[in-house]
C-alpha cells in the first residue's frame, strides 16, 4: 500500500496525470457529450492507479476552469446588453409614469433572461460533476490497488487462505480479468444514463458553436502551460509502466511468468511495489550532468524520502490498518461466526438470490458509512456463510467487496462524492436522482459478472477437491 501511494505520489508530483486528462479531453472534442467522455475517460483510467480522490481534485480543477470561463462571458454579455437598453431608454425628457412602468417592466423582463440565461449551462455543469465522481468510482475498481475497499479484500483472502490452508492465488492479471470489463460496462452505464438524465435525447444541446470555441480555448489553454514532455514525466511514465508490467506478467496463468524463477510466495505484488518504489526514491530528478552536460543539474531524487513520508497519506494507511485489525477481532471473536448461524437461514435460497440480497445490504450500508469499514465487516460474515454451505468464499466476498464501492447517491458516502458536491454545482436531490438509478444498474451489472465469466477467471470449482479438510479447518478454529 504504501509502495502504490509513492508511485502515485510521483505521478502527481511530475503533473503526468494532468497532461494525460488534457489529451484524452482533446481527443474527444467539446461537444457535450463528448466532453463528458473527454473528463470520464481519463478520471476512470487514473483512479486505477492514483487515489480517487486525488483523481477527482484533479479533474474537478480543469472541470471548474470550464465552467467558470462559460459563466463569465455569459455574465459579461447579458451586463453589456443591459447597460445599453438602459443607456438608450434614458434622455432629458422626463419619462411619464406609463413609460416608468414599461421600463420596470422591461428590467424585470431582463433580469429573468439573465438568470435563464445563467442557468442555461446548469444541466451540463451537473452532468459533468457527477461524471467525474462516478467514473473516480468505476475505476478504482478495476484494479487491486484502486481503491481501499480491494485492499481490504486482498489482505482478507490472503490471510483466510493461510487459515484455510487454501490458495485463492488472487493476482492482479486475474482481478483486471473480472473488473475491468465490469468496471468498463460500468463506465458506459454512467455516460448513457447522465446524458438521459441531464442532456436529453432528442433535446438540443445548451452549448452554442461560441460556447464549444470557448472550451476549447481553456482547454488548449490549460495544455499549453504543460509544455513539453519533461524528463520527469518521462521517467515517471517509465516507472510507471514498469511496474504494471510487472504485475501483470508476474503469475499471467498457464503460460507462466517471472514469479515462478523465486520460490513460492516469495514475491508478491507488493515486492515489485516496493522495488518500484526505491528505484524512484533513487533515480534522479532532472537529466544528470554526466550524460546532460548543458542541460544537467545537480542531482535530485524524483520522490526524496522525506517528501515521501510527508506526502503520503497515513490516514488512509492507519485506516486500512485499523480496519484490517477490526476484520481480524471479528473473526478471532467468533462475531462472524454468530452473525452466520444467525443468517444461515438463507442457505436455503439459490446461490443467486444470496448475492442479491449480499450487494443490496452492502450497497445500502456503505450510503451511510465508510465503504472500508463495510466492507471489512461484511466479508469475514458472507466468507462464513460460504464456507458453511460448502462453497468458495469468493462467490460471496468478491460481490460484497465490488459492492462496498458502489456508493453513487450521497455526498458523505464517498469522497469523490464529496468534492463534486463542494464544487457548489450539485444538490443532494440532484445525486440521489442521479445515484439511485446508478446504484440499481451496477448491481445489475455485479450481478451479471458474478454469474457469468467470475466462475471462470476465479475457478470456483476448484475448491472442492480441499472442501472437507476446509470445514474440519474451519470448525476447529472456533471451537
Amino acid at each position: 500500500m504504501f509502495a502504490s501511494m509513492i508511485v502515485a505520489l510521483a505521478i502527481q508530483q511530475s503533473g503526468l496525470h494532468r497532461r494525460i486528462a488534457l489529451t484524452f479531453i482533446k481527443i474527444f472534442g467539446i461537444k457535450p457529450q463528448f466532453l463528458m467522455l473527454g473528463f470520464m475517460v481519463p478520471t476512470w483510467l487514473l483512479s486505477m492507479w492514483i487515489s480517487n480522490t486525488a483523481t477527482s481534485l484533479m479533474m474537478v480543477s480543469i472541470l471548474n476552469c470550464v465552467i467558470t470561463k462559460l459563466s463569465e462571458q455569459e455574465t459579461f454579455n447579458l451586463s453589456v446588453m443591459q447597460d445599453s437598453n438602459q443607456n438608450g431608454s434614458s434622455g432629458d425628457k422626463p419619462s411619464s409614469s406609463v413609460e416608468d412602468a414599461d421600463i420596470e417592466s422591461s428590467q424585470q423582463s431582463q433580469h429573468h433572461e439573465k438568470s435563464e440565461s445563467l442557468n442555461r449551462f446548469e444541466p451540463t455543469a451537473k452532468c459533468l460533476s457527477l461524471a467525474v465522481c462516478y467514473s473516480a468510482t468505476c475505476g478504482g475498481v478495476a484494479t487491486l490497488t484502486g481503491t481501499g475497499t480491494n485492499l481490504i479484500f486482498y489482505d482478507m483472502i490472503t490471510d483466510l487462505g493461510e487459515k484455510l490452508n487454501y490458495d485463492f492465488n488472487i493476482t492482479l492479471l486475474r482481478w483486471m480479468g473480472f473488473a475491468l470489463p465490469l468496471s468498463a460496462i460500468l463506465l458506459l452505464v454512467c455516460w448513457i444514463w447522465l446524458q438521459v438524465l441531464f442532456l436529453g435525447i432528442r433535446r438540443s444541446t445548451d452549448m452554442t458553436p461560441e460556447d464549444q470555441a470557448k472550451v476549447s480555448q481553456v482547454i488548449n489553454t490549460e495544455y499549453a502551460t504543460l509544455g513539453k514532455l519533461s524528463w520527469m514525466e518521462g521517467v515517471t511514465l517509465g516507472h510507471f509502466l514498469v511496474l504494471v508490467i510487472l504485475w501483470l506478467a508476474r503469475d499471467p496463468g498457464k503460460a507462466g511468468g517471472w514469479g515462478q524463477l523465486f520460490p513460492k510466495k516469495f514475491v508478491t505484488d507488493g515486492t515489485t511495489a516496493v522495488f518500484v518504489m526505491f528505484s524512484i526514491c533513487l533515480f534522479p530528478k532532472y537529466p544528470p550532468r554526466l550524460f546532460f552536460p548543458k542541460k544537467g543539474k545537480p542531482f535530485e531524487s524524483l520522490i526524496s524520502w522525506k517528501t515521501a513520508l510527508s506526502s503520503v497519506s497515513w490516514n488512509v494507511i492507519l485506516l486500512l490498518g485499523g480496519g484490517l485489525a477490526l476484520a481480524e477481532c471479528v473473526y478471532k471473536s467468533g462475531l462472524s461466526e454468530a452473525i452466520g448461524v444467525s443468517l444461515y437461514s438463507i442457505s436455503g435460497l439459490p446461490p443467486a438470490a444470496i448475492v442479491l440480497i449480499i450487494c443490496i445490504a452492502t450497497a445500502s450500508l456503505t450510503e451511510f458509512a465508510g465503504n472500508i469499514v463495510i466492507a471489512t465487516l461484511m466479508i469475514p460474515i458472507v466468507g462464513d456463510i460460504a464456507i458453511r454451505m460448502s462453497m468458495n468464499p469468493l462467490y460471496f466476498i468478491i460481490p460484497c467487496c465490488i459492492a462496498a464501492s458502489f456508493a453513487f447517491m450521497l455526498p458523505v458516502a464517498t469522497p469523490p462524492n464529496a468534492i463534486v458536491y463542494s464544487s457548489g454545482v450539485l444538490k443532494i436531490s440532484d445525486m440521489i436522482k442521479a445515484g439511485a438509478v446508478l446504484n440499481i444498474l451496477s448491481l445489475a451489472a455485479v450481478m451479471l459478472a458474478t454469474m457469468t465469466w467470475a466462475p471462470h477467471i476465479f475457478r470456483y470449482n476448484n475448491y472442492n477437491a480441499s472442501m472437507i479438510s476446509l470445514s474440519e479447518t474451519v470448525s476447529n478454529s472456533t471451537l
